[in-house]
């Protein structure tokens, strides 16, 4: 029997497809230093996990099992804006390694030693077209792990940006649809 050849399930009227513009990403720190907005980030991504694999000898024959999981970095770009809209960005930056100098001009170039001084929860939302929450992700204990205050240019007219890498502990995903996402995901009919 052939196969059919239309889009099948995935062209569906019913079917919502996440979209890469509609997404947005916080780092909420509690009462340390303030939560670094969503309104200033550029460029995000949803984490990723590497699993390594065990291998398993015997006789003349290997077969390999799932063993650790390892929650990579990610990479968080944010428009570099004049003023005070991003101090909460720099406070977290200062947060983990202090390169800003005090009121007397000295660079303390210190570190945060408790966890709680210098970690966030990152929190990623996609949403549909309407503004609803589609998914979130939540990065538990996440730090800058790198900062990359970007290159300038004179020939350039694009804006400036901060990258920072993001360390985190542990994440995890939550479905926001339910079973069926066109009935409660967009009422935008």
């Amino acid at each position: 029997m052939p196969i059919q050849m239309g889009l099948g399930a995935i062209g569906g009227a019913n079917v919502i497809h996440k979209r890469k513009f509609r997404w947005t990403f916080e780092v909420r720190r509690g009462n340390v230093g303030g939560n670094v907005p969503a309104s200033f980030v550029k460029m995000a991504a949803r984490p990723n996990i590497s699993i390594e694999e065990t291998e398993i000898n015997f006789l003349n024959g290997k077969t390999y099992i799932p063993g650790k999981g390892t929650w990579e970095t990610i990479t968080i770009t944010y428009y570099d804006v004049a003023g005070s809209d991003n101090i909460p960005l720099w406070s977290w930056l200062a947060d983990v390694y202090n390169f800003l100098p005090n009121k007397d001009g000295a660079l303390p170039l210190t570190q945060n030693s408790k966890r709680s001084c210098y970690t966030g929860t990152g929190i990623c939302n996609m949403y549909d077209g309407c503004g609803n929450a589609l998914e979130a992700w939540t990065l538990n204990d996440c730090w800058p792990q790198a900062v990359n205050f970007g290159e300038l240019d004179y020939a350039s007219s694009e804006e400036a940006t901060i990258e920072v890498t993001v360390r985190y502990a542990n994440a995890s995903y939550k479905n926001l649809c339910g079973s069926n996402p066109s009935a409660q995901c967009c009422g935008c009919n």
